[in-house]
């Protein structure tokens, strides 16, 4: 039998990998909701014969790309979260993300290949968790995290989160600090199979840096950006991540190289922008560069209506009084919310448009 043929446990009821295939036959007829029948859909494509499957990038900074993954490589790396947090058989983890996305399907192959007892609800931006009983192992973006505490106690009820797919805020980062859990940021793309790095959020001892899993080698390239060569991965992967390297398989991530902006020859990493505001203002904005005929590109601070500051002529001073001068921006817009993408990320190509 194909390595990757496995059972599957969801809500309690276990299956072997024959037995599987053929309830989210029966699923995908009789379920109304579309993600639920998703799940079901790829199950099956993971239960077919063929050594890999077909997965797309986010698309977060330009058109999604076609990568193929063979689920040889998926299974090493659900393995190595196993055994990195200990999961045990009959834990139950959680799925509130989409399954469109890596993140979404790697929840379910870990769940296979750990023998997890597998839960799922609607992936929203708040995922509905008020019925759901202590869950020993879940992953999340960070707008549903940020959600879940503010709205809940549900991220009480999870003993070990990760968070991944965007950056997280200054305000999320304080507030997991003091739960229960263990919380981890964690590092990867569709390429790598979902995480190759991890960093702890909470405890007596968070990281500041990521941490590479056991088998993964990291160098940076010409550009700055982080190369990655991984023992359950075919080939080396070369991402557009700029990142600082900390030490020997730990590093700092500092942007998106396709987000970088060229004002007057400066390049300015966004992201660092909208930290650096975020930890000395407590308001978040995303920084984008738009078409400038002097400066080439010039920047654009954008911030959401309903968080917008009172007086934009106060923010703009306390501005002046943090930022270095070359991350000043020429102008500052209000839109009524960010766009997101089905991962929840932030879509910044659509948001240049909008402005």
């Amino acid at each position: 039998m194909d390595s990757w043929k496995l059972g599957l446990t969801i809500s309690g009821n276990s299956f072997n990998h024959r037995e599987l295939l053929s309830y989210s036959s029966h699923q995908i007829v009789s379920l109304i909701n579309p993600w639920e029948k998703e799940i079901y859909r790829f199950i099956i494509n993971w239960l077919s014969d063929s050594d890999h499957i077909i997965q797309y990038s986010s698309g977060t900074t330009g058109k999604p790309k076609r990568i193929k993954l063979p689920k040889e490589s998926m299974m090493q790396s659900a393995r190595l979260t196993g055994d990195i947090l200990h999961l045990k058989e009959g834990d139950k983890s959680l799925l509130c993300m989409p399954v469109d996305y890596i993140a979404g399907k790697m929840m379910i192959v870990r769940s296979m290949v750990s023998r997890l007892n597998l839960i799922t609800v609607e992936p929203k931006s708040t995922p509905d968790t008020t019925s759901l009983p202590q869950i020993e192992f879940s992953a999340m973006v960070p707008l549903q995290a940020l959600n879940l505490m503010i709205c809940s106690k549900a991220m009480d009820r999870i003993k070990k989160i990760l968070i991944g797919g965007a950056e997280i805020s200054n305000e999320l980062e304080n507030l997991l600090r003091n739960i229960e859990g263990e919380v981890y940021a964690t590092y990867g793309m569709a390429e790598t199979s979902s995480h190759i790095a991890l960093r702890r959020l909470n405890g007596k001892y968070p990281d500041k840096s990521y941490k590479a899993l056991p088998g993964t080698r990291l160098v940076t390239d010409e550009r700055g950006c982080l190369v990655i060569q991984a023992d359950w991965l075919p080939k080396r992967v070369v991402s557009n991540d700029l990142v600082e390297i900390t030490g020997e398989g730990s590093f700092r991530w500092l942007g998106r190289y396709d987000n970088l902006i060229n004002s007057g020859g400066v390049k300015i990493v966004p992201e660092e922008v909208e930290a650096l505001i975020k930890e000395k203002t407590g308001v978040d904005c995303v920084a984008v560069g738009m078409p400038d005929e002097t400066l080439g590109h010039r920047l654009v601070l954008v911030l959401e209506r309903n968080q917008a500051p009172d007086s934009l002529e106060i923010f703009r001073t306390e501005l002046s009084g943090v930022l270095p001068r070359r991350w000043k921006p020429k102008e500052i817009r209000i839109v009524p919310n960010f766009p997101r993408n089905e991962s929840l990320k932030i879509d910044r190509l659509k948001l240049v448009k909008m402005i």
